[in-house]
């Protein structure tokens, strides 16, 4: 073997500090990448703390797997305040703004759950239905944007009231659906008919007309008059300061029971016709005249049968409805964080 067999390949340069440079472990270099993600993770959370948007984008609920966040709490928060539904001063107070919370995350979970029990047995709202009841409900005219001008005047969103009504059709719609094989006979009716003897019993009433003035004098001077022979009508189309002026103090048929203490207590004091004493009340003096009287009636079946029958029906579907909401809300999986 010569010389030439023996002598090595010739290196470059480069080739030879690669080779002379120390070697990393492995794990260093692992570890090193972790420590990058770690701290580009802490940023992000230092980040998304003082933005605020870590405490929006939290979850406040589960529904079956979807969650419902703190930025969905708080915009329904606003909503139902806006409907009135939630007081200003619950909101100042820190205990009762957290049992608004549970109240208003309750009512959203709710909400969230019907929509999706509608689409599963697929009850629909078809776009544009939503400005058409609602201009339907509010005696709008074809055309008219009755939803756009209440959304301003509300101070809401037009989409977000869009969403209202649309899940209030589909709450319908579906409550219709669930309930559809409720029934009422007529022996329901008959039953209920003869258990509530006083909610169909008209109380007796009186015809009245009323006169007002601003001094116990004038009253007294006017009723002095009619007790003479006047014209009590005549004379409170000249001298009365009150609504039924025009149409000489007429009232029509009322319960007596339905007026002030006071003067119900002096109506009562007339057997069939006549005028009652001056009566004082809050800065004014009536007189009445009692025209006539009409005793209690029992009103017979056949008026309100179906009255009642509607009562009766809506009764059990709300029953049945709120049995079925109960049994799909057992039947969901919800989890709670607040």
């Amino acid at each position: 073997m010569n010389d030439q067999e023996l002598e090595e390949p010739e290196q470059s340069a480069e080739v030879r500090q690669r080779a002379e440079a120390p070697k990393v472990p492995r794990a260093r270099l692992v570890w090193g990448a972790a420590g990058v993600v770690v701290v580009a993770l802490a940023v992000l959370g230092v980040w998304l703390g003082f933005s605020g948007a870590w405490k929006a984008w939290a979850a406040v609920a589960s529904l079956n797997g979807t969650r419902i966040t703190r930025a969905e709490l708080d915009q329904h928060m606003d909503f139902l305040a806006k409907q009135g539904r939630i007081r200003p001063e619950a909101l100042a107070d820190p205990a009762r703004r957290k049992e608004a919370e549970r109240s208003a995350l309750d009512d959203l979970v709710t909400r969230r759950l019907v929509l999706a029990e509608a689409e599963h047995l697929k009850v629909a709202v078809e776009p544009g239905e939503e400005d058409m009841a609602f201009r339907k409900a509010h005696g709008g005219q074809p055309g008219e944007l009755k939803l756009l001008e209440a959304a301003k005047k509300a101070g809401e969103d037009v989409e977000r009231m869009r969403q209202e009504v649309r899940r209030q059709l589909l709450m319908t719609r579906l409550a219709e659906k669930v309930t559809e094989g409720v029934t009422v006979n007529d022996a329901d009716v008959t039953k209920y008919y003869e258990s509530h003897p006083l909610v169909f019993t008209q109380p007796g009433a009186a015809r009245l007309r009323l006169l007002v003035v601003d001094s116990r004098e004038e009253g007294e001077r006017l009723r002095a008059q009619v007790l003479k022979g006047a014209d009590f009508a005549a004379l409170v189309r000249q001298y009365s300061k009150g609504g039924h002026k025009e149409n000489g103090g007429e009232m029509g048929w009322v319960d007596p029971r339905m007026l002030p203490g006071s003067i119900a207590k002096a109506v009562e004091g007339i057997p069939q016709t006549g005028v009652t004493p001056v009566i004082e009340g809050k800065g004014s003096f009536y007189v009445l005249r009692v025209e006539g009287r009409q005793g209690s009636r029992q009103v017979p079946l056949a008026e309100v049968k179906e009255r009642i029958r509607e009562v009766l029906a809506a009764e059990r579907k709300q029953a049945k409805f709120a049995e079925w909401l109960g049994e799909r809300r057992r039947a969901a999986k919800i989890e709670m964080y607040l």
